[in-house]
């Protein structure tokens, strides 16, 4: 607290240096993590049991506790999605990426710091609804006709928008910044072929992103036209809804990959360092890389099976649905065989990194089924689709923990508990396997229900809240242990892992 004074602020409030941003972006990702967190929490308190009431919702804005509920919903899919997983790996990007590559910086300094600061004020616009009259209510996908002023009257979607405006603001300058540095900015001996697999897997994302978020600006002013100048783009007279869908999911399914590439980058990077080998065929990677960033761009439709598009269209979407599995398949083969015949040790990150790639394989599988029209139709909305969801989500959120723990003596010169990092780890992976596997068999149960009559569903969102408390209490001890080690964790020295990419050659290793 000695170093909180009136320079330290004013450092960190006007700071362009690209570590300094990339610990800003890495506080702040915590936070909105630990709000989403905080709000599954309160939904799986909810669906605890048949026919629980809602009078231990009734401190909520509003006088309706079922719209509080869907409150939850929303913003927990919105900040997890949006406001935690990518941006923390744009923590690492900022931090990494221009040691990795021999940059001096970003290529525009300033222009990062406005992408931190409006991706911040973008994400406190957002979940202001909560104490502004209630928060959005119509689910993270926002599906019209619900977000018009007649079913949403409030200040929630308008806020919502208004949040989501200011993060593609961010979204934008951040994707240019990484292009340009990654493209032009490498040192004069690194052939792009020599780039680190994580500086490549940052250059297809941010690729994707500013394919994709155009399309999502696009579909939220034509959402503010109709709630405050009364256009009709969004009209179901006029096929709206089915514009919307088309729009958001264009938006929507690409964004998974979005979250998924740098996971895969941070994978890809931990995991030889722990077997003791070179990365088992990493233009392979690279390739895959390639064929499922241009493939992510159409397989949207898969989404909108069951709203009476042409069937045409449903066959071609239902192949390149099916098709993109392989890419990604091939990179996990490619993850497993660096294992294979490797001395293999196990320090928190590299359990991390393992479970990540056991999360992800069920949660890709359990998704190949989805390709079938026919399958889809009757899983569609239920509680199958939220297990396999949060399986690949689940992957993606281990992944980035895991490349917490293998940069954190990089970023803060210290070593995290590994007694705590374990005890988190076995907490993060059980924990979301017996929250997420029962729902797998709730095929018959309607997701965004919030009290249920006495049946069999019962026991199983028993044992998903149960997991859910599970995860809640280990992620307690991961910040217990982060904010411990920043102080009085073992000191990691220059190269702790013995990483032979270049950040680990940087004399400035901490803050």
């Amino acid at each position: 607290m000695s170093n909180f004074n009136k320079e330290s602020i004013n450092r960190w409030l006007t700071t362009t240096n690209h570590k300094d941003v990339g610990l800003m972006y890495f506080f702040a990702t915590l936070l909105f993590g630990f709000i989403g967190l905080l709000l599954s929490l309160l939904i799986r308190i909810q669906l605890y049991q048949p026919n629980n009431g809602t009078e231990w919702l009734d401190w909520a804005p509003g006088d309706d506790s079922g719209a509080f509920y869907n409150s939850l919903v929303t913003m927990h899919g919105a900040v997890m999605v949006l406001f935690f997983v990518s941006p923390l790996s744009f923590g690492f990007a900022n931090y990494v990426v221009p040691l990795q590559i021999g940059a001096k910086d970003m290529a525009f300094p300033r222009l990062n710091a406005l992408s931190f600061w409006t991706f911040l004020f973008g994400g406190l616009v957002a979940a202001s609804g909560f104490v502004f009259g209630g928060a959005a209510d119509v689910g993270w996908t926002f599906y019209s006709p619900l977000t018009s002023v007649e079913y949403s009257p409030g200040n929630g979607v308008n806020l919502a928008g208004a949040g989501l405006i200011l993060l593609i603001i961010s979204v934008t300058a951040s994707t240019i910044n990484f292009i340009v540095t990654i493209l032009y900015h490498r040192q004069p001996d690194m052939d792009i072929w020599d780039m680190p697999i994580f500086t490549w897997t940052m250059l297809f994302t941010v690729i994707l992103m500013l394919t994709i978020f155009p399309v999502l600006l696009s579909s939220l002013l034509m959402l503010v036209g109709d709630r405050l100048f009364e256009t009709v783009f969004y009209s179901p007279e006029t096929n709206g809804s089915i514009l919307w869908g088309h729009l958001f999911w264009f938006f929507g399914h690409p964004e998974v990959y979005v979250v998924l590439l740098p996971e895969l980058g941070v994978l890809a990077e931990i995991v030889p360092v722990f077997a003791k080998k070179p990365l088992y065929g990493k233009r392979y990677i690279i390739y895959s890389l390639i064929v499922g960033t241009f493939l992510s761009v159409i397989v949207w439709v898969h989404h909108m099976f069951i709203t009476g598009i042409d069937p045409l269209l449903r066959e071609v979407m239902s192949i390149t649905t099916e098709l993109i599995s392989i890419p990604f398949a091939v990179i996990m083969i490619c993850m497993i065989a660096t294992l294979y015949g490797g001395k293999i040790t196990f320090p928190t990150a590299n359990l991390f990194a393992l479970g990540a790639i056991g999360i992800f394989v069920i949660g890709g599988v359990t998704g190949v089924f989805l390709s079938s029209a026919a399958i889809d139709y009757h899983l569609r909305g239920t509680y199958y689709i939220v297990a396999h969801f949060h399986y690949t989500l689940g992957s993606v959120v281990l992944g980035v923990v895991a490349g917490i723990y293998y940069w954190y003596p990089l970023m803060f010169g210290r070593l995290l508990d590994e007694t705590l990092g374990k005890l988190h780890f076995w907490g993060s992976f059980f924990g979301t396997i017996l929250t997420m596997t029962p729902l797998f068999i709730l095929t018959d149960m309607p997701r965004r229900v919030y009290v249920y009559e006495e049946t069999s569903w019962g026991i199983y969102h028993q044992w998903a809240t149960v997991g859910a408390i599970v995860v809640f209490v280990a992620q307690l001890l991961f910040l217990y242990n982060l904010v411990r080690s920043s102080s009085h964790g073992e000191k990691a020295g220059s190269n702790p892992w013995g990483g032979s990419t270049q950040e680990w050659g940087d004399d400035d290793s901490s803050t």
